[in-house]
């Protein structure tokens, strides 16, 4: 694995306001072991003189950890709606968002051999290149069959009966992740025993393969490009809106596909986090904070925080707010590697100012694939919060996050890096550097 301990991202073309790329992250801790940082990427197409991704072995080893996964739990099939579960295990995308919520792309999958693809009719063509038994899928939600719904559901379980009969596993369990009533209540009715499908997914999901790792450094690398855009268009009088759309616009023409969150703030909308992108204008000496939250090229999320000022004399509140947060995610990074359990890294997170305690960030970390992805590590001292068992493993992936406001502050900052977890130790994925001017 080849390591640049003092990379950079982005590139020096000029930006909307001409503001000055800032290069250089700030001198890392003498107490703290600096974070390795990869900037190995591959190209995003495969070429005869480049090796790229190998997008066939990508589909077969998610499919195949998917599978061992069922066998574990005595799960025969599984019927899956939700669109980054279907993806994950065929690699099929149709509609994405649309689909998200009308349940007319669906698949089934076997615990051996080739799943089932149950698709939009129109689009059938988009699964028969690479899945043999493509079928059109049934439409039973009430918005579609109208006062049909609960026997049009009846005619849909009717069929996925039917196909576990043909596969023989019939008397095994049938994982299901998103369903409405009418199509649960139709499953049961078949006599179909049932149980959770996101348990096994998640669970295959946690271990990233070499093509995953890969796209998920391509993935940062079209979020910092947009990201770098956006920088460079933070002045006076741009609006919220406006920044976002600039972020979109450099994304998309890199292959990304969308964010899953607008939590783009300026100002005092920066305190408490969780605003999202409006009208609001910035003004001279706001800062402006992002959560990407980015679906990348082949669906892998690219998922950073920044905090940028405009201007140039930040205030002690921001600068203190700024660094707080910069330390903590620089401390907690240094501190993962495989073998470290949840409960031990709970025992042992980094320190902050308890004045930042009461709006601190939901999580402590979360791992980071094709969405937000287990493990979910809490504060145990959050009402509700569970002690998780467990421990890191070599190739997880995950997001380090700290939001730093004070109640009843204008201004808060949130930070937020991806850190792969290698034999040697985390590495950074999130390449984009800091705001010198605020931690300086």
């Amino acid at each position: 694995m080849e390591i640049d301990m003092n990379s950079s991202a982005g590139s020096s073309h000029g930006g909307s306001c001409g503001r000055d790329f800032v290069r250089s992250g700030p001198a890392e801790s003498k107490e703290r072991p600096a974070i390795n940082k990869d900037r190995h990427t591959l190209g995003q197409t495969n070429t005869l003189l480049e090796r790229g991704v190998d997008l066939e072995r990508l589909r077969r080893e998610r499919l195949l950890k998917v599978q061992s996964e069922m066998r574990s739990r005595d799960i025969g099939a599984l019927v899956l709606t939700d669109p980054i579960n279907i993806r994950y295990t065929t690699g099929l995308s149709v509609m994405p968002l649309w689909a998200a919520t009308n349940l007319a792309h669906y698949i089934l999958v076997p615990v051996e051999g080739s799943p089932v693809v149950f698709e939009y009719a129109r689009a059938k063509f988009r699964a028969e290149e690479f899945f043999s038994d493509v079928r059109s899928a049934h439409y039973w939600q009430a918005r579609f069959a109208d006062q049909l719904a609960a026997e049009r559901s009846e005619e849909w379980a009717a069929e996925i009966k039917d196909v576990l009969h043909a596969w023989g596993v019939s008397g095994f369990k049938l994982g299901i992740d998103c369903l409405d009533y009418h199509g649960f209540s139709a499953l049961q009715g078949q006599g179909i025993r049932l149980t959770d499908a996101d348990d096994p997914i998640q669970n295959a999901r946690i271990i990233k393969t070499a093509d995953e790792i890969e796209l998920l450094k391509q993935s940062a690398a079209v979020c910092e490009a947009a990201l770098y855009d956006l920088e460079q268009a933070i002045c006076p009088g741009v609006s919220e809106h406006e920044l976002l759309g600039v972020f979109y616009h450099k994304m998309l023409a890199l292959g990304g596909e969308h964010c899953f969150s607008r939590l783009l703030s300026t100002g005092h909308k920066t305190n408490p986090w969780f605003h999202e992108a409006g009208s609001k204008l910035v003004r001279p000496g706001d800062l402006v904070a992002f959560d990407t939250d980015m679906t990348g090229p082949e669906g892998y999320v690219c998922d950073m925080s920044r905090t940028f000022l405009c201007g140039e004399e930040p205030t002690p509140a921001q600068k203190e707010a700024y660094r707080v947060a910069y330390e903590f995610i620089q401390e907690l990074a240094s501190m993962l590697r495989p073998g470290l359990s949840y409960a031990e890294l709970s025992d042992t997170l980094p320190e902050y100012p308890d004045s930042y305690r009461a709006q601190r960030y939901s999580f402590v970390l979360h791992g980071v694939g094709m969405d937000d992805e287990p493990p979910f590590l809490p504060y145990l001292d959050d009402p509700g919060a569970v002690r998780l068992s467990g421990e890191l493993k070599e190739n997880m992936v995950v997001s380090v996050e700290f939001y730093a406001g004070k109640v009843g502050e204008q201004d808060g900052v949130k930070l937020e890096d991806e850190v792969w977890i290698t034999k040697e130790g985390p590495v950074m994925l999130s390449l984009y550097p800091y705001e010198e001017k605020l931690i300086s």
